[in-house]
């Protein structure tokens, strides 16, 4: 039997490619997990191939702030694998909407995870943190490595400190097969023009194409970032 891999946030730009990741080097088969109303621009191209005969992709619908959902899936599908990167991914409105941050990213995951618990599976569990829980790094401490201290600067930063110590307790706590990772800025096609680099491009083909007054808007320019392409993070 074919191993099968379930992705949470498969309609963001991390799940999708992620998900097109597997179907190309892995033969497993792929659940990819969705809210009902999310926009699924990301993954037109899965969906279709999701009603093919004897496809190894389908979608199934989920939210990580209704317990019951989850837990069916879970139970649905018996994942061998699962990669959680479903959350409010958005750092600045995490200041406008703290609250919906917080009950996604932290108790969405402690959710998901109580749910394999319950569900008695041991799959191998992919946790996905961020590099925001780092925020604000003096000099000395850099290059940033994992014994870094959290310092997070935004509500979204706190919730993913949330969501990594979450990751680390139910790994501690019932023996789950949990890696946490703390990517750091990452592109690519499919970013939403929420991001600075993606606004930077809108704004530039809206300047070539005479939609504005001829200025790009940026926010702090002297902030420091490594960013990695999309495709090389999910690889």
């Amino acid at each position: 039997m074919k191993k099968k891999a379930l992705i949470t946030g498969i309609t963001g730009m991390v799940g999708s490619h992620l998900a097109d990741l597997l179907l190309k080097k892995k033969n497993w088969n792929v659940v990819g997990v969705c809210r009902w109303r999310s926009p699924i621009d990301n993954i037109k191209h899965l969906i279709s191939a999701s009603e093919k005969k004897n496809s190894r992709i389908k979608i199934d619908y989920a939210d990580l702030n209704d317990y019951s959902s989850l837990l069916k899936i879970i139970n649905k599908h018996k994942p061998d694998y699962i990669f959680h990167l479903a959350a409010q991914s958005f750092p600045k409105a995490s200041f406008d909407m703290p609250n919906v941050t917080f009950d996604t990213n932290i108790s969405g995951t402690y959710r998901l995870l109580d749910t394999v618990v319950k569900s008695n599976l041991n799959p191998v569990i992919h946790v996905c943190s961020s590099s925001e829980v780092f925020g604000r790094v003096s000099k000395e401490k850099l290059p940033i490595n994992e014994d870094c201290s959290f310092h997070p600067a935004s509500p979204y930063a706190i919730s993913k400190v949330g969501t990594d110590l979450i990751g680390r307790f139910f790994f501690e706590a019932y023996n789950l097969k949990i890696l946490t990772t703390r990517m750091f800025t990452h592109t690519g096609p499919r970013r939403t023009d929420f991001f600075a680099e993606s606004s930077f491009a809108k704004q530039i083909a809206m300047i070539e194409n005479n939609k504005n007054n001829n200025t790009v808007y940026v926010g702090n320019l002297k902030s420091l970032r490594t960013i990695a392409d999309v495709r090389d993070a999910v690889r």
